[in-house]
């Protein structure tokens, strides 16, 4: 019986929600609706697009300079240190003393190294010879023919014959020490007027 009850109620509530919302009066008359329109055609914002497509590849173009800058090597600029010949032949023989093949006794590099040296030297310093692969020969010939005074030139082919004794003939290390042809080469570097 309750349940038959309930029924009318329900389908009255319906009936009169439904009329409460149909029954809103209408528009007073004169009034209208603005904003309400037909649809407008519009054109695509092809600018706007572009600007922005525009911004993106420069801020990755940016982006990609910006790592090429991290990731470049950093050039740093060398100062020439200009030596002179005398100098140098000075700091070679230096180095020549620390180096293992003195420390060693080995002495057919060494006589290559005073050599090569004084070759050096005579080069960078008075224009004799061709340098650290000349040939005693060639080295003696540059010297008589650059005008060297006699004394040098006699002091040269000592070292050049007694380093070429042991480099190329075996010679015994008796007849010179390598203390010996380090001195020689030392006064020949350090003694001036070698031109007449």
């Amino acid at each position: 019986m309750q349940n038959l009850k309930q029924q009318p109620e329900l389908t009255s509530f319906n009936a009169t929600g439904t009329a409460i919302i149909a029954s809103y009066p209408a528009l007073p008359p004169g009034e209208e609706i603005y904003d309400i329109m037909p649809p407008q055609a519009m054109s695509y914002p092809w600018w706007q697009l572009f600007v922005q497509v525009a911004g993106v590849v420069l801020v990755f173009y940016l982006l990609w300079l910006f790592y090429c800058w991290l990731t470049s090597p950093v050039i740093r600029q060398r100062k020439m240190i200009v030596q002179s010949p005398q100098k140098q032949a000075l700091r070679a023989i230096e180095r020549l003393k620390l180096s293992p093949v003195w420390q060693q006794r080995q002495l057919k590099e060494i006589c290559e190294m005073l050599a090569g040296i004084l070759k050096a030297y005579a080069h960078d310093g008075f224009g004799l010879g061709i340098g650290p692969a000349a040939t005693s020969d060639e080295l003696l010939h540059s010297l008589i023919s650059g005008r060297v005074t006699s004394s040098i030139c006699g002091e040269i082919r000592d070292l050049v014959n007694a380093c070429d004794l042991i480099k190329y003939a075996g010679g015994s290390p008796n007849e010179k020490s390598p203390e010996e042809l380090l001195e020689m080469l030392n006064k020949l570097v350090v003694r001036e007027g070698w031109q007449k």
